[in-house]
């Protein structure tokens, strides 16, 4: 097996002016903290007949629309099929637009105007500039792995104790992400090529009045191990998990009394500092872990499976529930089905709406969304000793809840410790919350999901998708 890593730079020359994506109110770019780019890792089959293409962007999100045009863009030069390349939105909020809901600076008002009218002042030439840029990515990679060494893979998680994340809905839960790293390394020198690194909790160190472009700490995640290797380890980096996890930059680690009162979580005022303490923390942690790996468990050989699982959700209420906050969960979706899609087709004259975040379909008077999962199932061994080893990528199409992430690993048919999930990944239909969370708790993350029933969809599709995977194994 080949690998090969790279990266390219995806700064605008004129960011200065652009709106931030991710928090409200919208805020203009005034200058940069880091540059954002995209990372990307391709990886060539020991048969070496097929190529496996996974890419981090250091954006908020993107649409399925969006994510096809690019892997459309990849297969016409490159030949390297749809199916085969997954693409990754880090979810850093300081980064330029590309769903156009932030496309206009203001309030709440300015999010609903840019999310109905969007299309009509779309930034749709730096869009085809960073597909591009990412295509321009891809060929330097195919060139690399064309003259690159023969490498062997292992990987690893640890869970990190250190108190630098809370379950923003529940810090009672005292949660704890694990720190997971796919590690390759040189066949015949037995150097560290290049690590993918996956962790979970929100890119929101940086507090919502910082109006610099950052790829927050992941970003800085990927520059500590370079800057450490004098660059000769490359580092991508995937968000695992991160729905309702947030990193803790100023609001401390007392969970019982931010049990009491949340309010320190949701105005924490992070700052740049926080931006690389967390990062680095993590960059040399996922360092110490590669560099703990046995020469032994690293397999020479590799065969991988792609498995996709299209599906549709229906933009529907849950209704089997009565509760205070359920109360005003159903008058949002009761406003948004009746008021804001009618309005959108309306105005735009088209059916269905052209919405840049969603892919909307209209069958009669029911609305849909169409989605994907993509599983990724890696099949490595050593024809020396014949030892093998499985281990799998799960692309969600969204923001897991830390509870649904636990069920996805727990039902993966490689087993948790061999399983990574990469949220965000070629779509985004929102926040993937349990319907408790939805009837008991609320909340915003409901508002600006595509439906209630989000997560449970892509749950139970997860399951039918692995289901699929386990009888063809037989």
């Amino acid at each position: 097996m080949r690998v090969a890593f790279g990266k390219i730079k995806l700064t605008p020359k004129d960011y200065i002016g652009r709106t931030l994506a991710g928090y409200v109110p919208i805020v203009k770019c005034d200058g940069k903290l880091d540059d954002v780019y995209a990372r990307g890792v391709l990886i060539e089959s020991s048969h070496q007949t097929e190529n496996l293409l996974i890419i981090s962007l250091d954006f908020l999100k993107f649409s399925m629309k969006l994510s096809n045009y690019i892997k459309d863009k990849i297969y016409n030069r490159y030949k390297i099929p749809q199916d085969q390349i997954l693409l990754h939105a880090i979810h850093t909020h300081k980064s330029i637009d590309l769903g156009n809901e932030f496309g206009l600076p203001g309030g709440a008002l300015s999010v609903l105007k840019n999310l109905l009218f969007g299309q009509y002042y779309s930034d749709d030439k730096y869009k085809i500039w960073v597909c591009n840029q990412i295509v321009k990515l891809v060929g330097n990679l195919v060139k690399q792995i064309k003259e690159g060494e023969l490498c062997k893979i292992s990987w690893k998680k640890e869970t990190i104790q250190d108190n630098i994340i809370i379950n923003r809905r529940h810090p009672e839960l005292e949660s704890k992400s694990q720190l997971g790293i796919i590690s390759f390394r040189g066949l015949s020198n037995d150097k560290l090529i290049g690590i993918i690194v996956n962790f979970g909790t929100h890119p929101t160190t940086l507090n919502n009045t910082v109006s610099k472009l950052s790829a927050d700490y992941p970003g800085r995640v990927c520059a500590r191990i370079e800057q450490e290797t004098n660059d000769e380890i490359s580092a991508v980096f995937f968000t695992a998990p991160a729905g309702d996890l947030n990193p803790i930059t100023t609001c401390g680690d007392d969970f019982k009394a931010l049990t009491d009162d949340m309010n320190p979580i949701y105005d924490q005022m992070g700052t740049y500092e926080h931006t690389k303490r967390i990062g680095y923390f993590l960059g040399d942690e996922a360092l110490k872990i590669a560099n703990a790996i046995p020469s032994e468990e690293y397999n020479t050989d590799l065969d991988f499976t792609v498995y996709n699982q299209f599906f549709e959700i229906p933009f529907e209420d849950y209704k089997k529930y009565w509760t205070k906050n359920s109360f005003k969960s159903r008058i949002l979706h009761f406003i948004k089905k009746y008021f804001l899609f009618r309005l959108a087709i309306f105005m735009g004259s088209q059916n269905p709406p052209n919405f840049s975040t969603f892919n909307v379909r209209y069958y009669g008077h029911k609305i849909f969304t169409k989605t994907q999962i993509q599983y990724l199932l890696l099949r490595t061994f050593s024809k020396s000793n014949n030892k093998e080893k499985s281990l799998s990528i799960t692309a969600i199409p969204g923001e897991l809840f830390e509870e649904i992430g636990k069920k996805i690993l727990k039902n993966s048919p490689t087993g948790a410790e061999n399983s990574f999930i990469f949220q965000n990944s070629n779509d985004w239909v929102g926040y993937l919350f349990p319907l408790k969370e939805y009837i008991l708790v609320g909340g915003y993350e409901p508002t600006v999901s595509f439906s209630p029933l989000t997560g449970a969809y892509v749950q139970n599709n997860f399951i039918k998708l692995v289901n699929k995977i386990k009888t063809s194994e037989r």
